[in-house]
């Protein structure tokens, strides 16, 4: 009988929960469910609201990091928008504007009171002199010079009179599309008005005197078009396409849910983070990471998990350890199995049970026979040992799901089953076995209650704030021992150590566990490029 614990007694448990069951020797009677001490009610409603209020200022934190991330998406859409806006100003008849400014004075005065007393009654009537350029006293004549084609309402549409605050002078704009016609209408109203200024002021023979009107700058055809400005529409365009993606990436940031990287996942959850995973490249080569890549900093992470796995087992016994997720898909299979190949490294005795029953992939991601395994050791149909499967030269031992069973919960929590991980773990330093997911079925409650620890896979591309909780909360309500997260399909770093030598040599206990690729089925390949559950 081997002893010992994860790390192959290089750390031993020096203490045990107290909710613990304690060995059993009588093998006649199932194992009692743990006892397990509910929160008061209310816990979880405040808990969630705290989880959703800290994940959300953890969100609000991404915001910056990931716009400095994805600037060349904010200059795509500055460089398209004011592309499209120039685009779009050609689209537009161009229209030109022609000026004329005119200046009041009075037409005679005595002395400098009488002076500035005029120049004060002439800035005063500045507003009705321009209500008067565009009445019909001047429209009217105006029409005349411009012929029937022109009407009152279209040329007060196409201008615009404007007194500068303080002054005695009017500045009259026309804009057509026709350059010439602008300042010939222009010049029309000026000359119009000053004839109706002259008509309705007062006569010399009042103490103010008349108003007379001097065209000081007369109207001439426009050399560019006034609108549309190209340049200044280009660059409002410019200015909203860049204000709508920083709005656009803003907003999905914070709408994210998912468990994006290990800050979120510490905003979301309160349980010991073991270690992170990569997101595996593309390969032709369908191993594991841990045996394609040994020296790869991919594999680096698994040892770090291992260490992570070493210390928690210093307060806690964890020599069998299901390794599960909250939803399929997450990645659980691969690593658990690359969990495996490392822990065996050390040539500690490890068996990896495939004990997802539903969607078993153990042994299509090795290129094994799967047709033999639990499901046979645990109806009787053959040995423990026999059903065994070794990998290559290390001490990794597997064990497949064997025959899927019409009814794997009532299977898994059998005498049989506990029986088969007594045994187990006698004969091996650690016992890892890969469950079905926490909520898609309840598989994962009846194996809690035979293993010391469970370890939870967490995809950080997939998974969602909802989700993790609900996940949470069933596996509290099994009173099972959660070791810690690991946070899976993290993005590589782009510049890794230089120590990581990915794809340069093998040590020498890996050398011969290649699994040839005419063994491994095409749809076993397709479950691990996409990531085996």
């Amino acid at each position: 009988m081997v002893s010992g614990g994860l790390g192959g007694g290089n750390i031993s448990p020096c203490s045990y929960n107290s909710g613990r069951r304690s060995p059993r020797t009588d093998h006649a009677h199932p194992p009692k469910h743990r006892h397990h001490h509910r929160p008061p009610e209310g816990f979880w409603r405040g808990s969630t609201m705290a989880s959703i209020m800290t994940a959300g200022t953890a969100r609000s934190a991404r915001i910056m990091p990931t716009l400095a991330k994805r600037w060349y998406v904010v200059l795509v859409a500055v460089a398209v928008a004011a592309l499209a806006a120039f685009a779009l100003s050609f689209t537009v008849t161009p229209v030109y504007t022609s000026s004329t400014t005119l200046f009041f004075s009075l037409r005679s005065a005595g002395s400098a009171t009488d002076i500035n007393q005029g120049s004060a009654y002439t800035q005063n009537q500045m507003l009705s002199f321009a209500q008067l350029a565009s009445s019909s006293l001047v429209l009217d004549q105006v029409l005349k010079d411009l012929g029937p084609a022109a009407t009152k309402e279209n040329i007060r549409r196409s201008m615009s009179v404007s007194a500068p605050q303080n002054t005695a002078i009017l500045d009259i704009s026309v804009g057509t599309t026709n350059r010439e016609l602008s300042a010939k209408t222009a010049n029309s109203i000026a000359k119009y008005l000053t004839a109706a200024v002259t008509k309705v002021s007062p006569d010399e023979s009042t103490k103010q005197g008349g108003i007379v009107v001097n065209v000081i700058e007369p109207a001439v055809p426009a050399q560019f078009q006034s609108s549309p400005d190209k340049r200044k529409n280009a660059l409002l365009g410019g200015m909203f396409g860049g204000a709508l993606s920083i709005l656009a990436i803003a907003l999905t940031v914070m709408l994210d849910t998912r468990v994006r990287s290990t800050a979120v996942l510490k905003s979301m959850s309160d349980r010991p983070l073991l270690g992170t995973v990569e997101q595996n490249r593309a390969s032709n080569d369908s191993r594991p990471v841990a045996l394609r890549a040994p020296n790869g900093s991919a594999t680096e992470r698994f040892r770090q998990i291992k260490v992570g796995l070493r210390f928690a087992a210093a307060s806690h016994q964890m020599k069998a350890i299901a390794i599960t997720s909250a939803i399929p898909s997450e990645g659980k299979t691969l690593t658990g199995l690359n969990l495996a190949i490392i822990m065996a490294e050390n040539k500690d005795r490890v068996l990896l049970i495939d004990a997802d029953l539903r969607r078993p992939s153990v042994a299509g991601s090795l290129g094994f026979e799967g047709a033999v395994g639990l499901t046979t050791v645990l109806v009787g149909d053959v040995s423990f040992d026999d059903a065994v499967q070794h990998l290559g030269s290390t001490s990794l031992d597997v064990l497949a799901a064997g025959a899927i069973p019409p009814n794997p919960a009532e299977l898994l929590g059998s005498e049989p089953m506990r029986l088969l991980l007594e045994e187990a773990k006698a004969k091996y330093d650690v016992v890892l076995v890969d469950t079905a997911p926490v909520l898609a079925v309840a598989d994962v409650a009846v194996i809690a209650q035979l293993v010391d620890s469970i370890v939870w896979v967490v995809d950080s591309r997939k998974l969602h704030q909802a989700q993790l909780d609900q996940a949470s909360e069933a596996l509290d309500a099994t009173g099972a021992h959660v070791a810690g997260i690991i946070l899976n399909r993290v993005k590589p770093l782009r510049l890794h150590d230089v120590y990581y030598t990915e794809g340069k040599g093998e040590p020498a206990h890996l050398e011969k566990t290649r699994v040839p690729h005419s063994v491994v089925s095409d749809s076993s390949r397709a479950h691990i490029s996409q990531g085996t559950d």
